[in-house]
């Protein structure tokens, strides 16, 4: 057997196990009574795969949990992994969304960062989609790349809209400890990006955006009216999800847990023991609370102090007033006793507003 092939069969074992713990999942969902109401295949680039193995995994994890007859279905998409006919095949097996990771349009970033996929492969991917009658569609893009001007981004951000994806998503860049970029920023050779440019990058993303229609719903997130991201929104808001595969989280009734994030570990943990589970933590009702300012306020429109007295018992107010004055008062904040909300300002500034409610 040669490497081709003993990848593959790699590859087939994980996917097997990954089907295992779908099974087992969904026992517990059941327990529950509860419906899947979203599904995000995601993580990589779940699209590397055979139409085969795709239409496989999505089709059998569809019919072994009890999801909602409108559940909101996502799969992640690289630009260079995808024709008509493979999602197509997605859209008939029951997707309803699909997220492109285009990044940019400009071939000389795309280089920088590394990615194989050019410009005119994200205008087709997104083309394919619209043909094979994706109505619901997010690009996903990257600002602040090392080397990149104003310029540049608003061209991407330009030709983007004239597309006109129902969501987009504009992050800045993270520069991840041991990657080639990372090195050449590290070494010298590189020079990242200037950090009032980022945050000129940001605010013009912001303004551009909502003009053209889109409304900003999360830090990094926009979306024509109707199309916000209903997956996305349950975690920002701390709700209950399952999640499926190597190194994957889940939070349910105030425990979260992590599976191994090695997937020949992962594999081989779910057929000798029936779990991958490697670490396992029981949030307080602090640790609750505080972790739902933190994501809630990720959100636009922030967090109520209706929603949080009826999940708590408690006021926001008297549980974390000292940490809401301190951010009204540094303008990070705004707090008008009904709602919290970072500012235009605390958006660029998120990290600091939040840290008061660790």
């Amino acid at each position: 057997m040669d490497s081709f092939d003993d990848a593959r069969e790699t590859v087939n074992r994980y996917l097997e196990a990954l089907l295992e713990e779908a099974r087992i999942q969904s026992e517990a969902v059941r327990e529950l009574g509860v419906e899947v109401v979203t599904f995000y295949l995601g993580g990589g680039t779940p699209t590397c795969l055979s139409t085969e193995s795709l239409r496989r995994l999505v089709t059998e994890i569809l019919q072994v949990f009890p999801m909602a007859h409108n559940a909101e279905i996502t799969g992640e998409a690289n630009p260079g992994t995808v024709d008509s006919r493979k999602l197509g095949s997605l859209r008939e097996i029951g997707m309803t969304r699909l997220s492109i990771g285009i990044q940019s349009l400009n071939d000389s970033l795309l280089a920088t960062l590394g990615r194989a996929h050019t410009a005119a492969d994200s205008i087709r991917a997104f083309q394919s989609a619209r043909e094979a009658g994706f109505d619901n569609v997010n690009m996903d893009l990257i600002y602040a790349i090392p080397g990149q001007t104003m310029k540049d981004w608003e061209e991407t951000l330009d030709e983007v809209l004239g597309l006109r994806p129902e969501h987009i998503s504009a992050y800045g860049l993270m520069l991840e400890k041991g990657t080639p970029l990372w090195r050449a920023v590290e070494s010298g050779t590189q020079a990242p990006c200037d950090e009032d440019l980022e945050i000129d990058m940001y605010y013009l993303a912001k303004d551009k955006l909502k003009n053209a229609g889109y409304q900003h719903y999360e830090i990094s997130n926009f979306a024509l009216p109707g199309y916000e991201s209903r997956h996305n929104i349950i975690y920002w808001r701390l709700g209950p999800y399952f999640s499926l595969g190597a190194g994957a989280h889940s939070y349910v009734n105030g425990e979260r847990w992590s599976n191994l994030t090695d997937p020949i570990d992962y594999t081989g943990s779910i057929w000798s023991l029936g779990s991958a589970v490697h670490e396992r933590e029981v949030f307080s009702k602090a640790d609750e609370m505080s972790t739902v300012m933190i994501m809630g306020l990720r959100m636009t429109d922030g967090v109520g102090e209706e929603e949080f007295r009826r999940r708590f018992g408690v006021s926001m107010q008297d549980t974390f007033g000292k940490a809401i004055e301190k951010g009204v008062a540094s303008g990070l904040l705004e707090w008008d006793r009904r709602r919290l909300r970072l500012t235009r300002s605390g958006l660029m500034l998120s990290n600091e507003a939040m840290r008061e409610f660790l």
